[in-house]
């Protein structure tokens, strides 16, 4: 969707030495395809420290209070506390965190917010929880014509999966060709109301982004521990 924030999906923290795993796992020569429709850079988002600025700003019905981040949603866990994290990854989660749920709250008209990076056991998937007392609009992107440009469908669409919403890409597909299983990437996935928005962006070489029910899903998940 238009997101208020930077549109980005979570970059796999970096390994560096011991502490971090030898190698990204996971990744595959589909996911670096997606990564090159995607053509993000990624900016690792946090350990989950809420905001609320001060003021009425009533923008997008932003509600002040406080949110806090699950300890867990589903079988993801705060990438800080994943034993396989390495301390500088950690840190630079710690330290971006605070700011990432600045610039929400204040994209929000001052709604409180947290923000907070979740990944698998094995560092495959990766998951940043953005979660906002504010409603959002409908996910929104521009009208391709992808018969005309010799295409099956667009890079991108906007998919429905109950009450969610996901950005998804899509590997380019000539036109008169068949969509192949994982070929599409859930870049991220919303779902709102009038008094909470809770979002997800997807990254990482596993196989969640690759399935946007899943991904869907899995706002679902946190949804219902956030309401």
């Amino acid at each position: 969707m238009a997101d208020p924030t930077v549109p980005n999906p979570v970059d796999p923290p970096e390994p560096s030495g011991p502490s971090g795993p030898s190698s990204k796992p996971g990744l595959s020569s589909r996911s670096l395809a997606v990564g090159g429709v995607i053509g993000v850079v990624v900016g690792a988002l946090g350990v989950g420290i809420p905001w609320a600025m001060s003021g009425s700003g009533k923008a997008f019905g932003a509600e002040s209070g406080s949110l806090k981040a699950p300890a867990s949603i589903g079988v993801y866990v705060p990438t800080v506390q994943n034993p396989k994290t390495d301390p500088a990854t950690a840190k630079r989660i710690q330290a971006s965190d605070p700011i990432s749920a600045e610039n929400l709250s204040a994209a929000y008209g001052g709604a409180a917010t947290v923000v907070q990076q979740y990944s698998d056991a094995g560092l495959e998937n990766f998951v940043v929880l953005e979660a906002v007392r504010a409603q959002s609009p409908t996910p929104f992107l521009p009208y391709v014509d992808a018969a005309s440009i010799g295409m099956a469908k667009p890079n991108q669409e906007v998919d429905t999966f109950g009450h969610v919403s996901c950005l998804v890409a899509y590997i380019p597909v000539p036109a008169g060709q068949q969509e192949q299983p994982g070929d599409s990437s859930a870049i991220t996935c919303e779902r709102t109301s009038a008094h909470l928005t809770v979002r997800l962006r997807f990254g990482g070489g596993g196989d969640l982004m690759h399935s946007p029910q899943q991904a869907a899903a899995l706002v679902d998940t946190a949804w219902s521990l956030m309401g």
